[in-house]
């Protein structure tokens, strides 16, 4: 019985995935058939609006079910402050270390708080790499010291 209501409930969430995942591969069959040689190519634009739906929907996920999850006890809720004030550091200090220093492009209308910003997205993502390498070698290492 109890089987039976966790995959009623599970239900509305795998036909969303599962339209959404259709829509991904009829908008992909488009871009693909097309075939555009440019990147202003009109076929490209409804595929990169679906894709920036599909990271703000990620993202919206990604918050809220930390956060309804963090008001049911003291504990989680100071987890997820001490979490944001981590993010907001890292980000914070990635910011400050991006020299952001200007490149030859073909493009004009790049500014220097985009090459700031793309600078601050690498420190980001190298630092998150090397964490979870760090964290891959720490979980091998104390499995092993369990045995």
């Amino acid at each position: 019985m109890k089987e039976a209501n966790e995959k009623r409930e599970n239900r509305p969430w795998k036909i969303l995935e599962l339209i959404l995942f259709v829509v991904s591969l009829v908008l992909f069959a488009i871009v693909f058939s097309k075939n555009p040689k440019t990147t202003d190519a009109a076929c490209l634009n409804p595929f990169l609006y679906w894709i920036y739906a599909l990271v703000v929907l990620a993202l919206c996920v990604t918050l809220l079910f930390p956060l309804v999850g963090a008001f049911k006890s003291k504990k989680k809720l100071l987890r997820l402050i001490i979490l944001i004030l981590a993010v907001v550091v890292i980000v914070g200090g990635a910011w400050l270390l991006a020299p952001g220093t200007a490149i030859d492009t073909n493009a004009s209308n790049v500014t220097a708080g985009t090459f700031k910003f793309a600078d601050m997205v690498l420190f980001v993502t190298y630092l998150l790499v090397c964490g979870a390498i760090v964290t891959l070698i720490w979980s091998a290492i104390r499995n092993a010291l369990k045995k």
